[in-house]
């Protein structure tokens, strides 16, 4: 059985190391992620952040991916070797964005830039790897996406032990430790370097961008584009109508492409269930550990040796089960997103 799709006459070595780059870069992204979310205390002590700061800081990473997977509409007609280039660019960008927070005056914005160029670069990468593969392995997709989507829990882990004995154990400088996941960055560009790269099959098929766009129609752009319209106002601080308008043609061009296609309403009831969904899990999340932390547990505000809450992450739940419940001075929640504030979750009394 082969393989590799023919069409694309790509050897079986080439299809492997394309397989095995994606899942360095899908790696790459979950150390980076599993890093950053646990030094919100390192950064909430040096700057003097605010919970809203840090939520600010938090969510840019939720928002970055947002509009770094949406690429994926494009990959068809720019491919996936240009966007591998920039979703690496983004990666390396994001560091020295990050590392130019110096001073309380400019670190809230470094940091949530930067925290944005990291999670576009992610989005990125999601949006090439998966079809790349199962372009690579018509014939046994699915095993072959298992391997690939088993790299972000294992990025999620080996960041979170590294984060957990840098910054726990040996207390280094968080920009030491957030420097850490650009060693699997310059893994997978290496990888990636002088690869052949496979045609999607709609690209080999000759579909047309507007046609793709058809099943999305009007009703799921309609929820796409209010969305960024909030982006607008509240992230980049533009006026309410402005963001509005920009949405309005933004929604008006894709409606020209798809010659005003209604959509999928299936699609479209899929869209606001995920979006009900998302809210519940991080709303809900949010507050429940907030009303657990407030009533029940005493705030440790007024030691002085202990230092500010850690921000809630995956990498704080993690690093919780390796140094135990009793003894873990960080101890974070399984359920909460990174973008919550440090009020959220607290230390156990």
């Amino acid at each position: 059985m082969s393989t590799v799709q023919p069409s694309n006459q790509l050897s079986e070595a080439n299809a492997k190391r394309l397989l095995w780059a994606g899942f360095a870069a899908i790696l790459a992204a979950g150390v980076g992620f599993a890093l950053r979310g646990g030094i919100f205390d390192n950064w909430s002590r040096e700057f003097g952040f605010t919970a809203t700061q840090l939520g600010a800081i938090g969510g840019a990473g939720f928002t970055g991916f947002c509009f770094g997977i949406s690429l994926g509409v494009i990959v068809d007609k720019v491919g996936y070797g240009k966007l591998v280039v920039l979703a690496f660019a983004c990666h390396v960008l994001s560091a020295f964005v990050t590392f130019g927070a110096s001073n309380p005056a400019n670190a809230a914005q470094m940091l949530m830039w930067g925290m944005f160029i990291f999670a576009f670069a992610n989005g990125v990468l999601e949006a090439v790897a998966n079809p790349l593969v199962a372009t690579l392995f018509p014939q046994n997709r699915t095993h072959y996406l298992n391997i690939l989507h088993a790299s972000w829990p294992a990025g999620l882990v080996l960041g979170s032990v590294a984060g957990w004995i840098l910054d726990d154990k040996m207390q280094l400088n968080w920009k030491l430790q957030l420097s850490l996941y650009l060693v699997p960055t310059v893994v997978y560009g290496f990888m990636f370097l002088g690869q052949k790269m496979p045609k999607s099959e709609a690209a080999e098929k000759g579909a047309k961008l507007g046609e793709m766009f058809k099943d999305v129609g009007i009703l799921g752009l309609a929820v796409a584009c209010y969305l960024l319209s909030l982006f607008f106002a509240g992230s980049l601080g533009l006026s309410q109508g402005m963001s509005y308008g920009i949405s309005g043609a933004i929604l008006i061009a894709v409606g020209v492409i798809t010659k005003f296609s209604l959509g999928s309403i299936l699609l479209f009831v899929l869209f606001i269930t995920h979006a009900l969904i998302g809210a519940v899990e991080l709303g809900t999340d949010g507050w429940i550990q907030n009303s657990r932390a407030t009533s029940s547990r005493p705030s440790r505000a007024s030691s002085s040796s202990s230092g500010p809450p850690r921000s809630c992450s995956a990498s704080a739940s993690v690093r919780t089960g390796l140094s135990g419940l009793s003894s873990s001075r960080r101890s974070g929640c399984f359920s909460c997103a990174p973008s919550w504030p440090a009020s959220v979750c607290r230390w156990p009394a």
